[in-house]
């Protein structure tokens, strides 16, 4: 289980958009696409201080997080579905200063850099429960197509 692990730390890292499931107060659920940067243990993305997400946060930090991706360039080709990560984590909102998501999300883009209006932007650190529900990780490509040997998941260590 540990190359499952490394695999999917791996993803995390060289992956860039997600969707980020927010629940209200009311019980609401609300997804959005985020644009991220990960180390591999936490995720960071920008989002705005009163944005629907950044208010269901604050109201509840609990969060799910799925990732689809494409395992390769024939994975366009092949009818099969996407390769996933799924799982819950704890998000916590940083001021935009935060110095951990600044170095992590530096790391791959400058756009941080860029943001127009700072002072109405915050960082979501996204922090994944130990368990990861995976669909098509570290399996070949014309597998996928059998969900039973698609379907995994790993525990992740600290």
């Amino acid at each position: 289980m540990k190359d499952l692990e490394n695999e999917v730390r791996s993803i995390l890292k060289k992956k860039n958009w997600l969707v980020l499931g927010t629940v209200d107060g009311n019980n609401v659920p609300h997804s959005s696409v985020v644009v991220y940067q990960s180390d591999g243990y936490v995720i960071y993305c920008i989002t705005g201080k009163n944005t629907l997400k950044a208010r269901n946060i604050r109201v509840n930090n609990k969060v799910s997080v799925t990732l689809p991706f494409r395992k390769n360039f024939f994975h366009k080709i092949v009818p099969a579905p996407p390769a996933e990560l799924h799982f819950t984590a704890e998000a916590e909102i940083k001021h935009f200063d935060d110095e951990e998501a600044r170095k992590i999300f530096a790391k791959y883009l400058k756009y941080h850099n860029n943001v127009e209006n700072k002072e109405e932007s915050i960082w979501l650190k996204i922090t994944p429960s130990k368990r990861v529900v995976t669909y098509g990780v570290g399996i070949k490509l014309l597998k996928m197509r059998k969900p039973e040997l698609a379907r995994n998941f790993v525990e992740l260590s600290s």
